[in-house]
């Protein structure tokens, strides 16, 4: 299956935004697990908020429909997980946009 995203859902005006958001999810990436259907990664909460993760969803979500996207927090550890996952055959998509470091 063949997947592609919508560039266009996310707006000109928003579009440097996201782009910035993007960038501080991957630089925030840590430990990348492999999940049946996609990967769990913990985010470092001193490279990225809790609320620009959620911002980044709410846009990445209207570009890629196809992805389930997940962000969960306990208490106070210094980390986030944001957990990606999708339809079969999505994980080589998933790995071009979100190279482990």
């Amino acid at each position: 299956m063949v997947f592609a995203c919508n560039l266009k859902a996310i707006s000109a005006a928003e579009r440097p935004r996201y782009n910035e958001l993007v960038k501080r999810v991957r630089d925030a990436m840590r430990d990348r697990t492999e999940t049946s259907n996609g990967y769990a990664f913990k985010l470092d909460s001193k490279r990225i908020t809790l609320l620009e993760a959620a911002e980044w969803i709410g846009m990445e979500r209207l570009c890629c429909p196809f992805l389930t996207l997940q962000l969960s927090a306990a208490g106070n550890q210094a980390h986030w997980v944001l957990t990606l996952t999708g339809p079969e055959g999505v994980k080589p998509l998933l790995d071009a946009e979100f190279p482990t470091h």
